[in-house]
């Protein structure tokens, strides 16, 4: 026991910078754009005994490192589970887990399971409630109970992250069901949805009657670095950055050369920016470096593009020249890294990189649906709250 204690204590704890760099989030045009429209979605809502507004659906969709999650993390943050019980005393207070019946829940959050089926979606929607459905329940009765538990803690919207997954493209069929699912959610609870997800998601909007109760869909896109518009958003995301990571002397990150290759280094997306600086600035932090260089993010691309080969056999013949270790430290690669080769080679990585994107993209696209894994968690599912029905 006193050794747990004791390695407990000595586990280091991650530094303040990281954690307010990694929690900041910046308000970029992608991340404005896909709150407003959520916004103007949410706006449908009516104060009860008005006269509801049809319920529709929002698709966000977008690449890995879009900003989707954030997004709805960042919306749903505004309006917070409350506990009723204690705004009474004065104190508004938002539960983790344990949920209580007359909590009030705005926002209701889900993760769609992967390969989903309707059985899947229904039982993580009822688990985003606390609840667990019955094998003998058909569909207008999970509907109701859906209905029921968002009257009774006055949820408006339901948010469905990696949306993908409801897409199956050997199984088309099994989509269909679940878009008919989704319409009849929307028809019968009267509550607004939002859809987030790989590009996969927009084969939904093949199926018609889904397609009626759908809002314009809010497309995450990189920012086009072939645009002036695009090199400016990029730029400027970058200096805000910067600003953030309080360095002791600027970085210069903004600067037309540095910013050229941090998109092609992260495809523009901002969510792998962001990864890329903050271990950029644990490593500064940790080598008491006073501002971040293209030396030191040459070494973070390499340490996540690295392969495994294995040790080439010992030749004892071989002579070992002094020069070794006064040039390019072992493993670096200057030719394969947008940080450090010549402009020349960076645009042909460009062109390199760009295609295996595309192919990503297109593997996404016939069916080939894998999980990541999210900040934003559906509360109840796990462990079923103390109100838990069966």
């Amino acid at each position: 026991m006193v050794q747990g204690t004791a390695l407990t204590a000595a586990r280091p704890e991650m530094a303040d910078p990281i954690v307010v760099f990694e929690t900041t989030v910046l308000p970029h045009p992608n991340l404005v754009a896909a709150q407003a429209a959520i916004a103007r979605l949410h706006s449908r809502c009516q104060p009860t005994g008005s006269r509801p507004l049809k319920a529709r659906a929002l698709l966000i969709v977008g690449a890995p490192g879009a900003g989707k999650t954030t997004a709805l993390e960042d919306y749903q943050r505004a309006y917070p589970d409350v506990a009723l019980e204690n705004t009474v005393k004065g104190i508004v207070s938002v539960p983790t887990d344990v949920l209580l019946d007359a909590d009030r829940r705005p926002i209701v959050y889900v993760e769609a399971p992967k390969k989903t089926t309707q059985r899947a979606l229904v039982a993580a929607l009822l688990g985003a409630f606390g609840y667990k459905a019955a094998d003998h329940w058909d569909t207008n009765d999970i509907i109701r109970k859906i209905e029921f538990y968002a009257d009774q803690v006055g949820t408006e919207m339901i948010f469905i992250d990696e949306g993908h997954h409801m897409v199956s493209s050997t199984k088309p069929e099994q989509t269909e069901d679940v878009a008919e699912f989704i319409k009849s959610l929307l028809n019968r609870t009267k509550r607004q949805i939002v859809i987030a997800g790989l590009p996969a998601l927009l084969q939904i909007t093949c199926y018609r009657q889904l397609h009626r109760r759908l809002q314009p869909s809010m497309i995450l896109a990189p920012y086009n670095w072939s645009t002036r518009s695009g090199r400016f958003h990029f730029s400027v995301l970058l200096a805000t950055f910067e600003k953030v990571l309080e360095l002791p002397e600027p970085s210069g990150l903004a600067k037309s050369d540095f910013a050229k290759r941090f998109y092609v280094a992260t495809g523009g997306e901002i969510g792998i920016v962001s990864k890329y600086l903050s271990e950029a600035l644990s490593r500064a932090k940790a080598g008491s470096l006073r501002f971040i260089s293209k030396e030191l993010m040459a070494e973070v691309h390499d340490g996540w593009h690295q392969t495994y080969e294995p040790d080439d056999v010992l030749d004892f013949d071989a002579v070992l020249d002094d020069s070794v270790g006064t040039g390019q430290a072992a493993g670096s690669r200057p030719a394969d890294n947008p940080f450090l080769c010549d402009d020349a080679r960076l645009k042909s990585l460009w062109i390199q990189q760009q295609a295996a994107r595309d192919a990503a993209l297109a593997a996404l696209r016939v069916g080939s649906d894998g999980s990541r894994v999210t900040t934003l968690k559906a509360t109840g599912r796990a462990a079923f709250t103390p109100f838990t029905r069966s």
